[in-house]
């Protein structure tokens, strides 16, 4: 079952240690914002998808070794942009209707 799902995960383009890393940051960013249960899951997602896809592009870059704090770092900051982001958009809708 592990296997399937880590292949999955790989087909997607997602490395499983960067995505579980990046949902911890995002559950510390949750919990430090005090979010509700639905904000704060769909913090917890996006920060995991984001270090997911993010972290093996900025270690290749790089050159990095400590790759676990790396995808937590992304996956905190990330989610940090992407909030900041939909508070934006949400604006700029509220402004148009």
């Amino acid at each position: 079952m592990k296997g399937h799902f880590v292949q999955f995960l790989q087909a997607l383009g997602l490395g499983w240690e960067y995505l579980l890393n990046g949902l911890i940051g995002g559950l510390v960013y949750s919990i430090y914002k005090k979010s509700r249960f639905w904000d704060a899951l769909r913090q917890v997602f996006i920060g995991g998808i984001v270090a997911g896809y993010s972290t093996p592009i900025i270690i290749d870059r790089l050159g990095v070794k400590y790759v676990g704090f790396i995808s937590f770092t992304i996956g905190l900051v990330g989610m940090v942009v992407v909030d900041s982001l939909i508070q934006w958009i949400i604006k700029k809708i509220k402004l148009i209707f």
